[in-house]
């Protein structure tokens, strides 16, 4: 009955000192990260006589965290576009913005929201309309492990177009218009 006791005693003190050295992982998302994603676009101009008008692409953003829950980016996103006509045409989007990034770094779910001022571009073979805005959006990043995270998020775009240009010809307009960008892709954490 005596070995029994100290067997069970043995065996009860190790499980606790294994239990306290079993850390839970840190999903750590502090320092410099790369982010590559497909992405679908929409985007309309603010008047009754033009459609909105979608279409797939790719995009890729990096970055700074200051911590685990604020950092910097930049992002740049093309998709093609096809329009009503069936003229296929470039749609691009160039942010510079601010991330908050919420829960704790031993949470694999992280809710995030961003804001960012942006560049824009349509452009085809011949016409080329541009001007500048900014973004809101959020998402969540879901990570796969201590490095790598999934990031799903929208980002929705309030857009002045200020030039349109056809061929070397540049015409100053006053256009607004809207887009928005659903992204799916995978960020690497440094």
């Amino acid at each position: 009955m005596k070995t029994l006791l100290l067997s069970i005693t043995l065996l009860f003190t190790a499980s606790q000192l294994q239990a306290q050295s079993t850390n839970p992982p840190v999903y750590d998302n502090e320092g410099f990260f790369i982010n590559a994603s497909l992405l679908g676009k929409i985007w309309s101009i603010d008047s009754p006589d033009f459609d909105s008008e979608s279409g797939f692409g790719v995009g890729l953003k990096i970055g700074y965290n200051f911590n685990t829950n604020f950092g910097l980016f930049t992002a740049l996103d093309v998709a093609n576009l096809e329009s009503d006509m069936g003229n296929s045409y470039i749609l691009t989007h160039f942010d510079l913005g601010v991330q908050g990034t919420f829960r704790t770094t031993e949470d694999r779910f992280r809710p995030f929201l961003r804001a960012s001022v942006l560049g824009f571009s349509v452009q085809d073979d011949l016409i080329e309309r541009s001007g500048a805005g900014f973004g809101l959006g959020g998402g969540s990043l879901i990570f796969l492990s201590e490095k790598l995270a999934l990031d799903i998020n929208y980002t929705h775009a309030f857009i002045n177009i200020s030039e349109f240009k056809i061929g070397s010809v540049a015409i100053d307009i006053d256009e607004n218009a809207t887009s928005g960008r659903f992204l799916i892709g995978l960020a690497y954490y440094f």
